[in-house]
């Protein structure tokens, strides 16, 4: 049976937008609010290493650096990983050739050098797949939402989050799943990025300029505030959007805090002018309420401050609180002001007096390291669990913060009972049965308390719209069922709504049939669309291993017939993932080959995988190619594993029987210590055989063991080394063949530890006597700007003209050289950072499909003119 997807969910957010705010907004009248909403807040009716523990096993994604050497590659894997436009039925947009974009929704073009273009590329997918965190509200624009990724992407939506579009990376939001919420102001938002650097943007989110060092160095900003200098001007559950400001006028302000301290700084022009250290010490949030500003030191001291944050003063001993304050929110309905903090140790307080006296609510601090309230009423609170799976729940109040129960109430696949669930879970809970933990900062509350909520978990973002009565996934289009021929019976589709997170090796056209697609991805495995992009089903069905599909191929001479690398470890061959191999470790013991008959509906392996002599090993599969010349009864088939070949099988393996047999032919491959086999290749003209093996990382140490491109002319009896002595060979990450000169061959790599700025494109026109250095890491930023190194991980080059090259980059995006790579330009209008791969459209050579490393799959031109 086909999973069960959630229910569509672009025409309930759009209409409770639309219901949000009543005719007399701009007038002055007050915002409707649904009867389910008032009932259900009324009654109380009732997600550098992160990992996603789900099932008792860690689902890794990636953000943080593991080991000093590899902290430059990391910057890498999620700096400013972004991108551009918002798509529609992106199908519609591919089989056109022109950017779609969701019904009434409208077109955009930065046009910027390294900022995208909206109208060029459409994302591709079927939406979601990764780490959501950091949403965000604006109070003063209607509709304006945010939402920050595990993999450095930053998603932008003018409709409550119907749809989305990535902001480019061109931007420089970076490490942004580690920021604090972002501080609204009436024509400016302010932001962190980097960790440390306060970005501002001055066109509602389109784009962001990093602001200048603070005083506090490199030192981690963990809190924003601020406050507007048009006074209270912004929807509240009292005053809707476009309502006039009132109080006093003055300049914005804006509070940055790190683990030292507390600063402040007025804007002018949008920007810092000057920062004052006006706290010591790291502490709360701060709180801003009828001209009052609130905010506990990181000793627990309750402080206060009545002229916009220049001087604060004690009002309540630390030992009143007792213990660190985790969280604290507060709001004032202009009878009452509630104030609540979560403290490390003592759980949930309570304060109705201005601070001066705190009640404990809720006994027991269970890792609720987010409060907040919806301005302008006192009566709902919220409060998240973050960071785990031992404590992961949400938490609502509906009586001002006294009493406490759970909003969120997911059923997770190993549930027996799931009596009192209330959420319709995503497609990666229905079919990966991932699980869940709420990530930081998970909720955005609606500045109108009208009960719209943004919840983002390690995998999910979720959508509420009373309050946290009722949750939907708010990832993806669900569409109707495709019954037809060929269909999948009554399993959803799931389209795009641009809020693509995931990782994609490569995007495959079916040669018999049109219509049909497929994606290979890590962590998601495989998906495939019947109607040529406009729609998308997961569909690793079958395979022993579903993480990963490295490397996949379309049988050219039977119709359905597809194969597959597949694993459980992934992202190779990005630097945190270059390890040597421990057979130990259950990922790193589970790969192999699977077959698929049936479009790849449902998968098999196709050999007896308990331990047959000629099976083959049960480890990291990589990749995988067929022999077309083969007969089709007997397709010769083969397939890499990456490892070391110490305590592991890895190597190259050659099948003659479709499949069901293999032999070992890595004799005479790889360096000794290095088989982290990643590409292999059958050169179209020659039919040699062609292996990439990608570099090796040591504990703490340099690349020391090269990798490189060997070739065989006998189907792997016999193998050359092409890269000996080649700076390429450490960090070998991609190959593509002229298709004019068999003689001509490129090859990407990245920069590794110990062989600094060796990274780029290389090229050979006499077939690997010699190399070139086409590209350098100096070359990329000449040509893009930015950091001086990369780490290059793709190539590829136009079917129908040998002299249109690309190169995919993890920190610039994407480039193209117009002769043969002596020359290159950044395709700017791309607007996603990080690129893995380049496939070209067969039906039409005009356009290509870029798969990218956190980013989902782009569909666009073949050059910007196009």
């Amino acid at each position: 049976m086909a999973p069960v997807m959630a229910p569509d969910i672009t025409a309930d957010i759009t209409a409770g937008m639309a219901r949000r705010v009543s005719p007399g907004a701009s007038t002055g009248g007050s915002p409707d609010v649904s009867p389910e909403v008032s009932r259900g807040v009324s009654l109380g009716m009732g997600r550098r290493l992160f990992c996603g523990i789900t099932r008792g096993v860690a689902r890794c994604r990636r953000a943080v650096p593991v080991c000093a050497v590899f902290a430059f590659l990391l910057a890498g894997l999620l700096s400013g990983m972004v991108a551009g436009p918002l798509p529609g039925m992106a199908g519609d947009a591919l089989a056109a050739g022109t950017q779609g974009t969701a019904p009434g929704g409208p077109a955009s073009g930065q046009g910027a050098s390294g900022s995208g273009r909206g109208d060029l590329f459409t994302p591709l997918g079927p939406g979601g797949g990764g780490g959501m965190y950091v949403p965000s509200m604006s109070p003063y624009e209607q509709g304006l939402v945010f939402v920050a990724t595990d993999m450095g992407g930053v998603f932008r939506s003018e409709d409550d989050g119907a749809r989305w579009r990535l902001i480019p990376f061109g931007n420089g939001l970076r490490y942004t799943q580690l920021s604090p919420p972002m501080v609204h102001f009436p024509r400016h938002i302010a932001w962190v990025t980097e960790r440390s650097r306060v970005t501002m943007s001055h066109d509602r989110g389109a784009s962001w300029t990093t602001q200048p060092p603070g005083p506090w160095g490199k030192s981690p900003v963990t809190r924003l505030a601020g406050i507007s200098g048009a006074g209270t001007g912004g929807a509240t559950a009292s005053r809707p959007y476009g309502a006039p400001p009132s109080g006093a006028d003055g300049p914005d302000v804006l509070f940055a805090g790190t683990k030292d301290g507390v600063w402040r700084t007025t804007l002018v022009g949008g920007r810092p002018d000057g920062w004052q250290r006006v706290l010591d010490g790291g502490g709360s949030e701060i709180v801003s309420l009828d001209g009052m500003l609130y905010t506990f030191t990181g000793d627990g001291t309750f402080m206060t401050s009545r002229d916009r944050g220049v001087t604060w003063g004690v009002t309540a001993a630390a030992a009143s609180v007792g213990g660190r304050v985790a969280s604290f929110t507060g709001a004032t309905d202009g009878s009452r002001t509630v104030l609540l903090a979560s403290v490390e140790g003592r759980g949930l307080i309570r304060s109705v007096d201005g601070g001066r006296d705190w009640a404990t609510v809720k006994p027991g601090f269970e890792n609720e390291r987010h409060l907040t309230m919806a301005p302008g009423q006192t009566r709902v609170a919220y409060a998240a669990q973050t960071g785990g799976v031992a404590h992961k729940q949400l938490l609502r109040s509906t009586d001002g913060g006294v009493t406490w129960e759970k909003t969120f109430r997911m059923a997770m696949p190993w549930d027996k009972v799931t009596f009192g669930t209330n959420v319709e879970r995503s497609w990666v809970q229905t079919s990966l049965g991932w699980g869940y933990y709420l990530t930081a900062n998970p909720l955005a509350v609606h500045p109108t308390g009208d009960g719209f909520l943004l919840l983002a978990t390690q995998g999910d973002l979720y959508v509420s719209r009373d309050g946290g009565d009722s949750w939907r996934q708010a990832m993806s289009a669900v569409l109707p069922p495709d019954t037809g021929a060929g269909g999948a019976g009554a399993s959803p589709r799931l389209a795009t709504i641009g809020l693509e997170v995931t990782s994609a090796w490569g995007y495959l056209f079916d040669p018999h049939d049109p219509q049909r697609t497929y994606i290979a991805y890590t962590d998601i495995g495989f998906a495939r669309s019947l109607d040529r992009g406009r729609s998308w089903q997961w569909s690793a069905k079958g395979s022993p291993w579903t993480n990963t599909f490295y490397d996949v191929v379309v049988d050219p001479a039977v119709p359905g017939r597809l194969y597959a690398a597949a694993s459980m470890r992934h992202d190779i061959p990005h630097g945190t993932s270059l390890s040597p191999t421990n057979m130990g470790y259950g990922v790193h013991a589970k790969g192999g080959v699977v077959v698929s008959d049936d479009h790849g509906a449902s998968w098999r392996v196709p050999y007896d995988a308990k331990g047959a002599p000629d099976a083959l090993p049960s480890m990291t599969c990589t990749t995988i190619a067929l022999d077309e010349t083969s007969p089709a009864e007997a397709r010769v088939l083969y397939a890499g594993f990456f490892g070391e070949r110490d305590d592991d099988r890895a190597g190259v393996y050659r099948s003659e029987d479709g499949g069901r047999t293999w032999r070992d032919v890595s004799l005479g491959l790889g360096s000794p210590g290095n088989l982290h086999v990643y590409r292999v290749r059958i050169h179209p003209v020659t039919r040699e055989l062609y292996c990439l093996i990608t570099g090796i990382s040591g504990k703490g140490t340099n690349f020391t063991v090269p990798g490189g491109l060997w070739k065989s002319a006998d189907g792997g009896a016999t193998w050359q080394d092409l890269t000996a002595g080649s700076p390429l060979a450490w960090w070998a990450t991609n190959l593509a063949f002229d298709p004019a000169d068999p003689r001509t061959i490129y090859v990407s790599a990245a920069t590794a530890p110990g062989h600094w700025l060796e990274g780029g494109i290389y090229r050979t026109t006499d077939g690997g006597r010699g190399w070139k250095q086409v590209l350098s890491d100096k070359g990329i930023q000449k040509a893009v700007g930015g950091d001086s190194f990369d780490h290059t991980m793709a190539v590829a080059v136009h079917p129908d003209d040998p002299k249109l090259v690309y190169a995919g980059t993890t920190l610039h995006g994407l480039l193209y050289s117009r002769d043969r790579g002596e020359s290159w330009q950044a395709y700017a209008a791309f607007p996603f950072a990080a690129v893995t791969g380049v496939t070209f459209d067969p039906a039409d050579r005009t356009r290509m499909i870029v798969t990218t490393f956190g980013g989902g799959v782009w569909s666009g031109p073949v050059l910007p003119e196009n």
